[in-house]
């Protein structure tokens, strides 16, 4: 499979006794005392739960979302441990549309009992037919529809005899077969059991998604999970648990996004800068292919991180689908007021130096940006290298809120170059500003 890079230019489990952890300090507050992999050290790292019919049928999903919790992972089917009977979860239809609604990036995950590769493409078919039902698309899902191995009560169920070989077999199976639908695979599974009968997921191509789960102050594995289930005792916006081991708590994870830069051949373009309405907020962006602007829902889906609290660290996540793959991450910035972009009189664009010493003023696919200029430049170095000031404008750099910012003061992705006229000093025009540090958080390829 050719691959394309596109790149943004703006850019067995051991439970720990009464570890419960406030929802309102999810991610402002990591107090929990544990230690993430070095690995993670260039990661956001993102809170979610995991939920099903354990948890009471009526979760306040917004509450949810305005107390950190950014994703959702949700048990759509099960197998039966005995009988190995397939079942639908009564409270994933409620909880997807909900969770949803709310602004929550949402997977699902298959309870699997699968004592071969012949019973994980049967659960993986099935949890796929039960998606469909629903209208789910592979577009519809931020995170991968993930098969959950586990063992209950080992001696007396169908995985008593299970080996490796056959649980390997089963979990390429299931993954295979969630991707011929169009879905994005992963497996879920405790450190002991990725160990034992998975080898640490070495067997698994880079594109499935390991999620693992361990109660303890850090992971000693070497399984290359994303994700972290830490705690089954976590209590979140009055989430409640009727499961008689865990009465009023719920599972929580963390999600860790990678922000290595890759190369761009993709423009992500628009402004980054987003009014606080107390409910989550995207910004408005455009997507472009080369000259092909890519369509929402076609070709990427968008999800927020941290996208609902003023002077949080807040992401648009952009995930590829259809014919693009990966994700991108975009910064936002989320404001009581912000300065909405002003276009130019087609005038001072004529007047504009295109090609100033050090940087370049440019228009693309309809649009007037600088870029890209490096990581630190100040405002003053900035606008004596464009030049765009004469007797008719002068420049400054203005931030979100249009005020502008001192010479000496590095210049950020929220900030634009505002135009003004010399004759009254009113505002005419802005024009986007794309930093080095913005280049590159993305992951998304051409199928």
């Amino acid at each position: 499979m050719i691959k394309k890079t596109i790149t943004v230019m703006i850019l067995t489990i051991i439970a720990i006794s009464g570890a419960c952890f406030q929802a309102s300090a999810l991610y402002e507050d990591r107090s929990d005392n544990r230690d993430h992999d070095e690995r993670f050290d260039n990661s956001v790292i993102v809170d979610g739960i995991d939920v099903s019919t354990y948890q009471d049928d009526n979760i306040d999903w917004d509450s949810a979302k305005e107390s950190g919790i950014d994703f959702a992972i949700m048990r759509v089917t099960l197998t039966r441990n005995k009988t190995g009977k397939l079942e639908t979860d009564n409270t994933f239809e409620h909880n997807y549309n909900e969770a949803s609604d709310a602004g929550i990036m949402c997977g699902v995950y298959a309870f699997s009992q699968a004592a071969n590769a012949r019973d994980g493409k049967k659960e993986a078919r099935y949890a796929v037919s039960r998606l469909k039902e629903l209208g789910i698309e592979p577009e519809d899902l931020m995170l991968p529809v993930y098969m959950d191995y586990e063992f209950l009560n080992k001696s007396g169920s169908r995985l008593r005899n299970l080996t490796q070989k056959d649980a390997i077999a089963a979990a390429q199976a299931f993954c295979e077969t969630v991707q011929s639908y169009g879905y994005d695979a992963g497996i879920y599974a405790n450190s002991s059991f990725f160990s034992e009968y998975l080898n640490q997921g070495r067997d698994f191509d880079d594109d499935i998604d390991l999620w693992i789960a361990q109660y303890s102050s850090a992971i000693g594995s070497d399984c290359q999970y994303t994700k972290w289930q830490y705690s089954s005792s976590a209590s979140i916006a009055d989430i409640n648990s009727d499961f008689r081991f865990s009465a009023g708590k719920v599972d929580i994870n963390y999600w860790y996004i990678d922000k290595e830069p890759g190369e761009s051949t993709v423009n992500i373009s628009g402004s980054t800068n987003v009014e606080y309405t107390g409910k989550p907020v995207i910004p408005k962006l455009g997507i472009f292919d080369v000259n092909k602007r890519m369509k929402e829902g076609v070709d990427y889906i968008v999800g927020g991180i941290r996208n609902i609290e003023k002077g949080s660290e807040a992401y648009a996540y952009i995930k590829g689908i259809g014919d693009y793959e990966g994700y991108a991450l975009v910064p936002i910035s989320i404001n009581d007021e912000t300065l909405d972009k002003i276009n130019l009189p087609s005038k001072v664009i004529q007047d504009t130096n295109y090609e100033s010493t050090g940087y370049m003023i440019y228009s693309d696919t309809g649009r007037t940006c600088i870029g890209v200029i490096p990581e630190g430049t100040s405002a003053g170095d900035l606008l004596s290298a464009i030049q765009l000031s004469n007797e008719n404008y002068y420049t400054g750099i203005i931030n979100c809120e249009g005020d502008i910012i001192g010479e000496d003061e590095a210049v950020s992705f929220s900030d634009m170059l505002g135009v003004y006229n010399s004759e009254d000093d009113t505002l005419i025009g802005t024009i986007d500003i794309e930093t080095e540090t913005e280049k590159g958080i993305n992951h998304i390829r051409r199928k």
